[in-house]
């Protein structure tokens, strides 16, 4: 089998080591090109700005714990996850950089939060309160971020309910602290859209109402990774960017940076067989030979990350070629046609997700066969994927 230069240096060979003893179906995570979307993102919004690298959903399928490593080694000041849980395991990682749990919680996590030193977020009127119970409790102040609703409609105060929150925080002072105060920009990913000002100027105005009531939050954040990229007036003095620190846009309307991808997608062809025409293959016969074929059967299917919409439209990359889809995805495995690739054999790496040669399927061109968007193609990647995180021509497994 031949010896392709995978990412920075790290050959098949390392790859192969690596991989030894498990299942071939793994992803490349370049920490790299991790690090330089992250000083990027930090130029775009300006250097003085504080950077909140969102890391929910296993850094949308990355590895949290080595990409969190990874992006701290890069100065990035804060982490953000979704739910304690994904705090809770950084933690037990040995990682004691600031985290933000910026999605919805129980109130019944947030001593546990407290105790692990995660920063929870309020986002209505009972859960500040209850943050402010556990505080009383505890008999020391919580650090907190405030979230306010300006047009997303999801989580946060309404700007209505903004005073009252602040009579309750006036009411026990010494039982949190109001760190930040954020919101979130629901159409961000267009450059044209004009509701990303109208939130802004909405949630500037929620922030001065905060700040005459006395408090002095130290990060103040709207810019998400569309934000970052086409909205400059949301890089307050924090920014909070996700899809783009893997090297994606978060739409086709964003304006084009120099972004890198992080991940690719592997497997191996596990079977080559040379069938007659008129052989039919796959679950339900939905795809019958029109000649003699040489079918390959790779190593992942949908519990791993694809979808079964691709079995009619996708390809995969073998020897620096397409290999088309046929047959539907089954949960283990799919199958692909060898027939117009000289050479393929079984052993040889299939590329569902990257970079082969000359080729390369983005995460946006899977999207659209899937007819989903990149964010869950990446999310969906399966636990049993491997994941080789490469950094400085070395390759760690995890």
């Amino acid at each position: 089998m031949a010896q392709r230069l995978s990412r920075r240096g790290v050959t098949g060979s390392d790859i192969a080591e690596a991989l030894r003893g498990k299942r071939p179906a793994w992803t490349e995570i370049d920490l790299d090109a991790l690090a330089g979307n992250a000083r990027l993102i930090r130029n775009r919004a300006g250097g003085m700005r504080r950077l909140l690298a969102v890391v929910k959903a296993d850094a949308y399928g990355h590895g949290a714990v080595a990409v969190s490593r990874c992006l701290l080694d890069e100065k990035t000041e804060m982490l953000g996850v979704a739910i304690p849980e994904e705090g809770l395991e950084l933690r037990r990682s040995g990682i004691n950089a600031p985290v933000v749990v910026l999605g919805a919680a129980d109130p019944s996590q947030i001593p546990q939060m407290v105790a692990s030193s995660l920063i929870p977020t309020a986002y209505s009127g009972p859960f500040l309160g209850s943050i402010l119970d556990c505080g009383h409790t505890a008999g020391r102040p919580v650090p907190f971020h405030l979230k306010i609703d300006t047009g997303m409609g999801r989580l946060g105060l309404q700007p209505g309910e903004v005073g009252r929150a602040l009579d309750l925080l006036a009411r026990w002072p010494d039982a949190a602290t109001l760190e930040g105060v954020l919101t979130t920009l629901s159409c961000s990913d267009d450059p044209a859209d004009p509701h990303t000002t109208a939130q802004m100027k909405l949630f500037g105005a929620m922030v001065e109402k905060i700040r005459a009531a006395g408090h002095e939050p130290r990060f103040v954040h709207a810019a998400n990774s569309g934000g970052v990229i086409d909205h400059p007036a949301s890089c307050l003095d924090t920014v909070r960017p996700g899809i783009m620190l893997y090297g994606l846009h978060p739409s086709s309307r964003s304006t084009r940076l120099p972004l890198e991808p992080v991940l690719s997608l592997k497997t191996r062809v596990m079977l080559a067989k040379r069938v007659p025409a008129g052989t039919h293959l796959g679950y339900g016969h939905a795809f019958t030979t029109t000649r003699p074929s040489l079918i390959g059967t790779l190593g992942a299917g949908y519990a791993d990350g694809l979808s079964r919409r691709i079995w009619d439209r996708g390809h995969v990359l073998v020897r620096g070629a397409r290999a088309p889809y046929v047959g539907r995805i089954s949960m283990d495995h799919a199958m692909v046609d060898l027939s117009d690739i000289p050479g393929a054999a079984e052993g040889d790496e299939a590329v569902l997700l990257g970079r082969q040669g000359a080729m390369e399927i983005g995460a946006d061109q899977l999207a659209a066969w899937e007819e989903t968007i990149p964010y869950e193609v990446l999310c969906r990647i399966g636990a049993r994927v491997h994941r080789l995180h490469i950094k400085d021509g070395s390759v760690q497994i995890g």
